[in-house]
């Protein structure tokens, strides 16, 4: 599979040289309000065109659930995932599916906020096909402590055995198995708050280095599904 070359950046600013794969940073007004959200999606479509790269932009708001995308170089959407799990109390309606999306990397699972603190979630989209996991979260500063790497995304590379990707307010970084990492100890790129961060990550890598992994059938997912998302 084709190398991919992420760039995590300020939102609509140039990515980084060779980048063929783009996540923007979390602003303080991190998610997107439903009624611009239109407006929005026409400037990513227009930026994933510009600089032909998958994009991956801010949370957003979309018929009252918390969801992310996938924009390609062509400047389509690709897919949407909706939040599984959310803070409580909570404006938003919960999504009741997970998808996997299909691209020359690889499989791609967009991890919305919270989810990523559900080790279920992680599980569910590796046995769907995910080499590569994305989450955006929100992040206040009194609430954050270095606890929440560890237990989110960190913990989602290893249970899943994929790359997984985080920002938010307070961080950003990007994890892996301990074995296809430098130092052997999960991290391709360490939490910090500096733009731009450029990493490289190859799907065949995985596949390399990592026992094969077990699916789920189709049957048991369905059967159980309702139950892993409660």
């Amino acid at each position: 599979m084709k190398e991919l070359v992420l760039s995590i950046g300020e939102p609509f600013t140039s990515p980084a040289w060779g980048s063929n794969f783009v996540m923007f940073s979390a602003e303080e007004k991190a998610v997107i309000q439903e009624e611009d959200a239109r407006e929005y999606l026409r400037r990513i479509c227009k930026y994933a065109r510009r600089y032909e790269v998958y994009l991956i932009p801010q949370r957003f708001e979309m018929m009252g659930t918390l969801c992310m995308c996938l924009i390609s170089p062509q400047g389509r959407v690709i897919g949407a995932q909706k939040a599984a799990y959310l803070h409580l109390p909570s404006v938003y309606e919960r999504g009741d599916s997970l998808e996997v999306l299909r691209t020359e990397f690889g499989g791609v699972f967009l991890c919305v906020d919270v989810d990523i603190y559900h080790p279920q979630i992680h599980r569910i989209a590796a046995n769907m096909g995910a080499q590569y996991l994305f989450c955006a979260q929100s992040i206040e500063a009194l609430d954050y402590d270095n606890n929440m790497v560890v237990t989110g995304i960190w913990n989602a590379a290893q249970s899943g055995g994929f790359y997984a990707v985080a920002v938010s307010q307070q961080f950003h970084c990007v994890c892996a198995p301990l074995a296809l990492t430098p130092k052997e100890d999960g991290f391709l790129a360490a939490p910090t708050r500096r733009t731009p961060l450029s990493v490289r990550m190859q799907a065949d890598d995985l596949l390399s280095s990592l026992p094969p992994r077990r699916r789920l059938s189709r049957k048991l997912y369905a059967v159980h599904r309702g139950d892993l998302l409660e």
